[in-house]
């Protein structure tokens, strides 16, 4: 038998003792040893020692039956079984809100919502859960921290003994690879990631055929539940929802601290528009790599970095991504183009035999906005594996250009020198504006520059780490006789 019964037995024996008064302390005294603290229930004018108690103690010395005499000579008690028998409790709910399950545990189902005060009796417990009865008789499972009852009262409640089993998890498996994790139920959400066959997922609710999961990963989207593998039952248990997001949300974020500089375009390099405040509202109109292009309150438009920016992923996730930029502002630099054109002085080598291609490719479809584009950047530093406004160099050039028009070339000339990335040209006077012109034997062996074809014999290129980005001319000298090959970009 649990001690805490035993002791409220004791207690229970004692009260009727209790009523005796004050003379019974004194025909009784229990010696309490000194060694150790004890804990004490007090009856009346009654204190026994309860505390503390050791399984290992040694026996007690056994003593004659003459010591007992004295408690042999007090007067008969009569003690009413009744005090023993267990009492349902009386308990109302003592937060806002509480759930309550099927069964003892966080595991089982909810099956409800009890508001503050409502009023519950207490049959039976199982650790820190209460098998309880509402009013209209029907019973429930409720955590004891929820509840305001009487403690002494509640804890001779017995230990319930019809605990019924857990339910089988609310877990499915992907039945099959590539399954769409969206972030909203339906095919007008936005595709988050793939899942693959046999992943599996946390059932958080239900929306018609959708169902919100959690992945081990920590992401939480929507899947179509025909794509699962469920248990029986399970599908049943998941909580229906009656409202979901909007697929088409106001596109807004907010500024996140003070003095936060607007620009003309998506960088650093641009000039400054003003500043904006902590918490100015933004709409967002386009993306291009970690920038916002935004319109403010005052109808002002202009680009701020994504990290200065509170927006939820929901809404980023929404924001198109925009390959059409304002033009750099020109920086007065020296013009490179006479330096390019005094090394045709140097000695000239004989090109190597390029490759034949008839008849030529057709027109380029990025030609025209892709020579706009790279001609911007002449007067620029030359930097030894740079891709970025910053500084280039020849292959980090033409990556970071068509990079702008959804073409992915690798950062090494020879490397871009591939029918992977469009079709070879091979007489310079096929060339058409916007194709890669590739040299050959320049400052190593093999294919080791390229350029971006202009027009009129003309080639932008980020040239030498003392020229920068420039233009030079294939029409005789130098250039003419390390010319390789073209390549028309496919973009």
């Amino acid at each position: 038998m649990p001690a805490r019964v035993v002791l409220h037995l004791l207690v229970a024996l004692l009260v009727p003792l209790a009523a005796v008064g004050g003379p019974l302390v004194q025909q009784w005294s229990v010696a309490v040893p000194t060694t150790a603290p004890v804990a004490t229930i007090r009856a009346g004018d009654l204190t026994l020692p309860v505390a503390p108690l050791s399984l290992n103690a040694p026996a007690d010395a056994p003593v004659p039956n003459s010591a007992f005499a004295e408690i042999d000579a007090l007067p008969a008690t009569h003690f009413d079984p009744r005090l023993l028998q267990v009492h349902p409790v009386a308990a109302t709910v003592a937060v806002q809100e509480a759930r309550v399950r099927t069964g003892p545990g966080s595991n089982y189902d909810e099956s409800g919502k009890l508001a503050q005060n409502s009023a519950l009796t207490l049959l039976a417990r199982h650790d820190d859960w209460y098998k309880a009865q509402q009013q209209d008789g029907s019973i429930i499972w409720v955590a004891a921290e929820l509840l305001s009852m009487n403690q002494a009262a509640a804890d001779l409640l017995p230990d319930a003994t019809d605990i019924p089993a857990p339910p089988p998890e609310k877990v499915g498996t992907v039945a099959e690879d590539n399954l769409n994790l969206r972030d909203g139920p339906g095919t007008n959400f936005i595709g988050m990631s793939k899942l693959n066959a046999g992943t599996n997922l946390d059932l958080l609710a239900r929306y018609g055929d959708w169902l919100q999961v959690h992945t081990d990963s920590g992401h939480t989207g929507w899947v179509l539940s025909q794509h699962l593998n469920l248990a029986p039952g399970v599908l049943e248990r998941v909580e229906t929802v009656t409202s979901i997001p909007d697929a088409n949300p106001n596109l807004v974020g907010s500024v996140s601290e003070q003095n936060v500089t607007l620009r003309s375009g998506p960088g650093t390099a641009y000039d400054k528009m003003g500043a904006l405040g902590a918490g100015m509202q933004l709409e967002l109109l386009a993306r291009y790599d970690d920038w916002y292009k935004v319109r403010t309150s005052r109808g002002t438009t202009g680009w701020i970095s994504t990290e200065l920016v509170n927006v939820d992923d929901f809404i980023a996730r929404r924001v198109s991504i925009t390959r059409t930029i304002p033009a750099l502002p020109q920086k007065q630099v020296a013009r490179p183009q006479a330096a390019a054109q005094s090394q045709a002085a140097r000695p000239q080598a004989a090109a190597p035999q390029a490759a034949v291609v008839a008849p030529p490719p057709a027109p380029s479809a990025a030609g025209g906005s892709a020579t706009g584009f790279a001609m911007q950047f002449v007067g620029y530093p030359y930097v030894w594996g740079g891709e970025g406004p910053r500084g280039f160099d020849c292959s980090g050039f033409t990556r970071y250009v068509y990079r702008q028009y959804g073409l992915n070339l690798p950062h090494s000339a020879a490397g871009q020198f591939s029918t992977a990335y469009g079709a070879i040209v091979s007489r310079p006077s096929d060339l058409q504006p916007g194709d890669l012109v590739f040299f050959a034997n320049t400052y190593t062996r093999g294919i080791s520059h390229v350029g971006i074809y202009v027009g009129g014999g003309n080639v932008v290129q980020a040239l030498t780490p003392g020229l920068g980005v420039g233009v030079a001319n294939l029409n005789g000298g130098y250039w003419a006789a390390h010319y390789y090959a073209g390549l028309r970009p496919r973009t």
